[in-house]
């Protein structure tokens, strides 16, 4: 018999952690799940890290474009080995910290892959949760209706 929710959230990135705390505040039973470490894309792999390297990028530019009127700075270069371990300073420990939040809310933080095996239910790492109201996707839908869009889909399967 599957483990019974209100909400199942199915990624952890800002809309679906979100979500699964804004629900949970309100009572709901909520898992989320995700098979990547918990942060989603725009902490860990988008959003903040690209600004250290745009911002490296772009300070080079800069004294690039001032030598010769104030600057000197002969041999200015991206050391990129040294620019990526910064840049892993600005996610280390995210996934972690988002987990904690999440269990301290009150979330049942779960790893692996989401697959539907039927229109309320999704098996994760051979566990069965059934979701009473329904689904949160943020990259397919705002919400997902059980039985709709992902089951009728291309998409079926894996999430």
């Amino acid at each position: 018999m599957p483990k019974s929710y209100d909400l199942i959230v199915i990624g952890t990135g800002a809309a679906g952690a979100g979500a699964a705390s804004r629900c949970r505040e309100a009572g709901w039973k909520v898992a989320i799940v995700d098979s990547l470490p918990y942060g989603g894309t725009c902490q860990l792999r988008g959003c903040y890290p690209k600004k250290v390297l745009v911002g490296a990028s772009e300070a080079l530019d800069w004294v690039r474009r001032m030598e010769g009127k104030g600057i000197r700075a002969p041999g200015a270069a991206i050391d990129w080995p040294e620019l990526m371990r910064f840049k892993q300073t600005f996610v280390e420990g995210v996934g972690q910290g988002n987990e904690k939040w999440l269990r301290e809310a009150g979330v049942e933080v779960l790893h692996g892959d989401a697959r539907f095996t039927a229109p309320t239910v999704v098996r994760v790492d051979g566990r069965e949760l059934e979701s009473r109201l329904g689904f949160f996707h943020p990259r397919f839908s705002t919400s997902i209706p059980p039985g709709k869009i992902l089951l009728d889909s291309p998409l079926q399967g894996s999430v």
